[in-house]
């Protein structure tokens, strides 16, 4: 009975693994997320990591929403947050070697996280005061994350979107997860290749309490200013609807490597 059992566990995974994402009915993405959430942890990163990057696509995010099921947090509560001060305290945290091609706003120092519910990161429009390359490829995303304030599973994802719209929205482009270690940890993701148009794009983390959240900053590096971002779903996740810019006070220790740079820096070996 026993073997039975986890035969029919096997073949409902199964199952749940190779519907395509971009076929899936509302019904049937309430139904695998439910699936999801059932699981135990180990067994729901397997599931994730066995999909494809197609399939993953909103899966994740929306099982993380289930998963702290709560009213959306709003703008007020980053507003509130930043003000109260709350957060990690003061970390520094190091990172990879800078690639040739990538743009870092932050100083390397955490100073504060949220665990919101939303996604946030930063908006890359500009490197040292010129523009970003209008239609170009990210190749590779770097973020420093932190166990967030509810902390039960080691998951850290990203989504890349772009452009920014007049309406203050952008359309998803790619998304990925990975596993992140310790209290405090440098992701990586590489081999991306994701080309976006226009002049500007988002690198947003997830900003779950149950996983790991972006770390963020005050600081920055090369006079650039802040470029920190909150990315409001309004329910189209991983699209955005809207964004916060923290006032303009913050940098998400994201960065973005690939060809977006302009050829003046290219050439001058500017990083």
């Amino acid at each position: 009975m026993n073997n039975l059992f986890k035969a029919l566990a096997v073949s409902a995974c199964a199952a749940l693994i190779i519907i395509p994402m971009t076929s899936m009915a509302a019904a049937d993405l309430e139904a695998q997320v439910a699936q999801l959430r059932a699981m135990e942890p180990a067994e729901r990163r397997a599931a994730l990591k066995a999909m494809s990057p197609e399939q993953r696509k909103g899966l994740w995010f929306a099982v993380k929403k289930a998963d702290w099921s709560q009213p959306p947090a709003g703008e007020g509560f980053y507003r509130d947050a930043i003000q109260s001060g709350s957060g990690a305290g003061t970390r520094s945290a190091g990172g990879s070697t800078r690639a040739l091609g990538t743009i870092t706003y932050d100083d390397g120092v955490s100073t504060t996280t949220f665990g919101g519910g939303a996604i946030i990161g930063n908006r890359f429009d500009t490197h040292t005061g010129v523009p970003v390359l209008a239609s170009g490829t990210v190749s590779a995303v770097q973020g420093v994350v932190i166990q967030g304030p509810g902390f039960t599973t080691s998951s850290a994802g990203f989504v890349l979107l772009g452009p920014q719209t007049g309406g203050g929205g952008a359309m998803a482009l790619f998304s990925s997860f990975t596993t992140a270690t310790g209290v405090t940890d440098t992701v990586d993701f590489n081999g991306l290749n994701v080309n976006y148009t226009g002049n500007s794009f988002f690198v947003l983390f997830g900003d779950f309490a149950s996983s790991y959240v972006p770390a963020f900053g005050t600081g920055t590096v090369n006079s650039q200013g802040h470029h920190g971002m909150v990315g409001y779903t309004g329910g189209m996740g991983p699209n955005i609807t809207s964004t916060f810019d923290f006032g303009g006070t913050l940098n998400g220790l994201v960065r973005a490597s690939g060809n977006i740079l302009p050829v003046e820096l290219i050439e001058y070996d500017v990083e």
